[in-house]
């Protein structure tokens, strides 16, 4: 949905609202023999050993003489974790509110500058070009990865539901490109066709963007089942983060033996840092003659060489007393890259 206004010397002003439900999305990995949560009461009794009904029958470990209580009220006591990845069991819905407007060309430049404000939020939509629905039959994994992974996805993906990972609350892009109104034919020429040659044919492009960061995905708690800490009530944002310490890492705490962690899939109020990026060029073009044309152009991306640092290490190590032990742990150590810039000369003929 669009409005349009013309505005006065080649202006357009254009609003916008886009929405989307989606529904039956490819969304993480779960296990498919995970233990069903009625039975976390039994504690620890869940780490003591009782005969095993397949000894003899299976090989390896799970064929020995005793298995654990949790193994043998898992659906498929022969198996450890069944991995079951990119089913379509994702659900989202997503809002933008979209402003642009745009200069038309004329007197050689042109510029379109937008903003998004957005807000997505699912139960987890995994990204990328994996293949969906497979089915893999794995060893036990830690569950301590960040990422698309369920605490619950087998009994309660509702638990799950949170703000997008790769939800950007806004964004802002601007694009010019503005001929330079030198040379033959422009309103500042020269006295002869060498001068114009000499000082005609330069253009400039830039592109400068601003988009709001992610949320900050965090994992790693180790209680038999959980795979993220619990908040201990207070935000973990901090008015002036730094990349030695990003958010407060002091408030995340493991989780109770047998339980799972309180906190979402990503974190409602800390995200990464964002990116500002301006790519710049400035080109020539010269006739040679006829039927031959030079063309030369620098070219330079992140041209203000400004520090866009990727996401913090969300990585959670519990200590002996519950609370985080890693020294990495909130810190960012690396970036998008520095400025790069290029040369090129090419002949058209």
């Amino acid at each position: 949905m669009t409005a349009q206004h013309q505005l006065p010397r080649g202006w357009l002003l254009d609003t916008g609202y886009s929405g989307s439900k989606g529904t039956h999305l490819r969304a993480g990995s779960y296990d498919l023999n995970q233990l069903d949560p009625q039975y976390l009461s039994l504690g620890n009794a869940l780490n003591t050993q009782v005969p095993n009904p397949y000894a003899g029958i299976v090989p390896g470990p799970l064929g020995g003489a005793t298995i654990t209580r949790m193994q043998s009220l898992r659906p498929y006591p022969y198996y450890n974790q069944i991995t079951v990845q990119d089913v379509h069991l994702g659900s989202s819905i997503y809002h933008a509110l979209i402003l642009s407007v745009e200069k038309r060309l004329s007197s050689g430049f042109v510029l379109l500058s937008s903003v998004t404000f957005s807000k997505s939020i699912s139960n987890g939509v995994a990204g990328g070009a994996n293949n969906a629905g497979t089915l893999q039959v794995a060893a036990p994994a830690s569950q301590t990865s960040p990422g698309l992974v369920y605490q619950n996805g087998k009994f309660n993906l509702k638990q799950s539901r949170s703000i997008d990972s790769d939800d950007t609350p806004y964004r802002f892009v601007t694009s010019l490109v503005y001929e330079l109104p030198f040379g033959a034919n422009k309103p500042f020429h020269g006295s002869s066709n060498a001068l114009n040659r000499v000082i005609g044919g330069w253009q400039v492009n830039s592109v400068f963007s601003v988009e709001g960061g992610l949320p900050v995905l965090i994992s790693g708690a180790n209680n038999f089942v959980s795979s993220r800490p619990n908040s201990t009530g207070v935000s973990a944002k901090l008015d002036h983060p730094t990349i030695d310490r990003w958010f407060d890492t002091t408030q995340f705490v493991n989780p109770p033996s047998w339980t799972f962690g309180n906190i979402g899939l990503t974190l409602p109020d800390v995200r990464t840092a964002g990116v500002t990026n301006v790519d710049l060029s400035i080109s020539k073009s010269t006739q040679i003659i006829e039927r031959l044309k030079l063309q030369i152009r620098g070219e330079a991306f992140n041209a203000f060489n400004h520090a866009n640092f990727l996401p913090p290490n969300g990585t959670f190590v519990p200590g002996t007393n519950g609370l985080n032990s890693s020294s990495t742990f909130g810190t960012v150590t690396s970036d998008r890259g520095p400025r790069i810039v290029q040369l090129a000369m090419k002949l058209v003929f």
